[in-house]
Parts: C-alpha cells; sequence; structure tokens
C-alpha cells in the first residue's frame, strides 16, 4: 500500500508537527536544567561547603524560582505535546499507516 502525495497542505501540516517537537525538545533541556540545579546542584553544594558564607542564603533562596520555572516549563511541554499530537493525526491524509 502505497502512500498518497502530499500537497503543500500537507508539506506545511508535517513543518508544523517537526517545529513543534523541536520545542517539546528545547523546553524539555530547559526543564531538566532547572530541575537539576534546584534539586541536585544547589542542595550539594551547600551541604559541601563550596559555596561561601556571604552568599549562601542567596543561593537557598534561588531554589524556588528556579522550582518554579521547572513546572512553567512542564506545562509548556505539554501544551506543545498535545499541539503535536493534534496535528500529527492529520498526517493520515497522505500516510494511512501512522505507528510504521
Amino acid at each position: 500500500m502505497d502512500p498518497n502525495a502530499p500537497n503543500h497542505v500537507d508539506w506545511r501540516a508535517t513543518s508544523h508537527l517537526l517545529w513543534w517537537l523541536w520545542l517539546i525538545v528545547i523546553f524539555a533541556v530547559g526543564f531538566a536544567t532547572h530541575l537539576v540545579l534546584a534539586h541536585a546542584i544547589i542542595p550539594s553544594l551547600l551541604a559541601t561547603g563550596h559555596i561561601p558564607d556571604g552568599i549562601r542564603e542567596k543561593v537557598r533562596k534561588t531554589r524556588g524560582p528556579l522550582y518554579i520555572t521547572a513546572i512553567i516549563l512542564l506545562g509548556t511541554i505539554a501544551f506543545w505535546f498535545a499541539k503535536a499530537t493534534d496535528g500529527a493525526h492529520e498526517m493520515r491524509n497522505f500516510f494511512d499507516r501512522f505507528w510504521m
């Protein structure tokens, strides 16, 4: 069973799908960076004493905003994933076996 030839509308839908998938990757890297900083690196540096006493409290206070930013980035990942899932159904216009 051969796929149908895609027209310009199908190519546009495919390019939108690829754009949304790239946005998911970009926001996932940002989410992972913020979460690792807030949950692993900063507490480790505080526990081992590698952060000077003068800025220790400032660094401890940055964990909250890092967690909030990570949650916001996770929400944007969910949003772009929903958009990509919705846009992936348009591929059935020119390729009927979706999960090949």
